[in-house]
């Protein structure tokens, strides 16, 4: 018995060491339905944070494949919701089985490996600012499987926006690797932003994910969590009523029920990169703006968004949307999630006539020091205490994250201040700004 479990082990060492053929894992990967694949070394520097995501998940990473399925452009293109939305989740299934069926079958070549299906993390408390496990998007454009277009998608060069994409961790490593596309398949034609309900998306400034996220997904963790609020919060059906009309109501029950639904995918829905597109696109642009950007631009429908933001400037912008302003559905559980979400959550339209530098050192469960500098509507976030601060807050982390999260009222603040379990050194009056540029 122990000489077969010796062999074993023996075998495994053998197999982790040896370097495969790329190709093989690539008709592997295309006979289980992929739609395309891309392989990249564990050790690519251009990787960047990524490969610490990868060893966190599967520390013997050598080699990650990346792999995508293609979606079918018009169920995504079209102005029902419902269509789109299916359209996703079953590529979506697919996708998560065909990841499985690959792994098994590179269990049997010898390959120890793990499949990194998208989704949202059970492990809530370990979210720090970001809500995936693995960022799936650089690993594939290291991989030669597209470039980031301006709406912020992985655009294939011949799918464009219509694929969603896995990563396959294995513990070997290949005779081949492959390298980022020399070309962006995006054309620049900048319909991804004329179309964009809550004006997410900039030609030369940064994504607004938290205009994305409040509206997109009001349907996931931040605004399921901003819902059961709404209901714990009420006293009776009309009140309740008031604050989730019956539409918003019925679409939490479709989420639960069949998923979580998207609200919008209009960037991706009137992308045309790609060859598969590109060449309907050049030859009938009036028809693909008239029968597939309008009807997304002109649909009436509900927009959910933050108030005293851009996106809700620029929803009302639109007589054919229905503003309506929720609460901020991204709360740190940490002092990680708050210094690395703070770009995310910064408004950057409350911050205009804000220029400050903020020294930051938390005490108690999470002892921490960063520097904040907000300047010219920007935010730079760096660990521990640099340049000459304007404003100094010294806090117990714990107390830090209620108040963040409005769960401190400013009653509860002077107290904390009084009791001596925060001290701010400057102009107290910079705490209320400070406080002012996050959504």
């Amino acid at each position: 018995m122990n000489m077969t479990s010796d062999n074993k082990v023996v075998r495994l060492l053998e197999n982790a060491s040896a370097t495969y053929s790329s190709m093989d894992i690539k008709k592997i990967c295309f006979e289980e339905g992929v739609d395309d694949v891309g392989l990249v070394e564990i050790d690519r520097k251009e990787l960047g944070h990524v490969r610490e995501e990868v060893l966190r998940l599967y520390p013997k990473t050598k080699t990650i494949i990346s792999i995508c399925k293609r979606m079918n452009p018009e169920n995504i293109q079209s102005i029902s919701r419902s269509l789109a939305n299916n359209e996703f989740h079953k590529t979506n299934d697919d996708l998560s089985t065909v990841s499985r069926e690959i792994v098994g079958r590179l269990n049997k070549m010898g390959i120890r490996a793990l499949y990194c299906h998208p989704g949202f993390p059970m492990d809530q408390y370990m979210l720090s600012g970001k809500l995936w496990e693995i960022s799936h998007k650089p690993i594939a454009e290291q991989a030669g499987m597209g470039r980031t277009g301006i709406n912020r998608n992985i655009l294939h060069p011949k799918y464009g926006s219509f694929i969603l994409l896995d990563s396959i961790l294995i513990d070997s490593a290949v005779d081949e690797y492959d390298h980022p596309l020399d070309y962006n398949p995006c054309v620049s034609c900048q319909l991804c932003v004329s179309v964009c309900p809550v004006g997410a998306i900039h030609p030369d400034k940064p994504f607004d994910f938290n205009a994305c996220m409040t509206h997109n997904y009001r349907d996931f963790m931040g605004g399921f969590e901003d819902w059961v609020q709404n209901i714990v919060s009420s006293k009776t059906v009309k009140e309740y009523k008031e604050k989730v009309p019956s539409d918003e109501s019925i679409s939490k029950w479709q989420s639960l029920s069949f998923g979580a639904q998207y609200k919008s995918a209009y960037c991706m829905a009137v992308c045309p990169a790609g060859e598969d597109l590109i060449g309907i696109y050049k030859e009938h642009r009036k028809e693909w703006v008239e029968q597939i950007v309008r009807p997304q631009k002109e649909k009436k429908e509900p927009v959910f968004v933050q108030q005293g933001t851009n996106a809700e400037e620029h929803a009302r912008l639109n007589k054919n949307k229905e503003v309506r302003l929720v609460d901020n559905i991204i709360r740190p559980q940490s002092i990680s999630g708050f210094l690395s979400g703070a770009r995310i959550t910064f408004e950057a339209k409350r911050a205009q006539s804000v220029n400050m530098t903020v020294h930051l050192a938390f005490t108690g469960k999470e002892a921490r020091t960063a520097t904040i500098v907000i300047k010219e509507g920007t935010i730079e976030v760096t660990d521990g205490l640099k340049e000459k601060a304007d404003l100094r807050i010294e806090c117990d982390s714990e107390q830090w994250l209620k108040i963040i999260n409005k769960e401190i009222s400013i009653f509860g603040v002077l107290k904390l201040l009084v009791t001596r379990r925060m001290r701010i050194k400057g102009n107290r009056k910079l705490l209320r700004k400070f406080q002012n540029v996050f959504v």
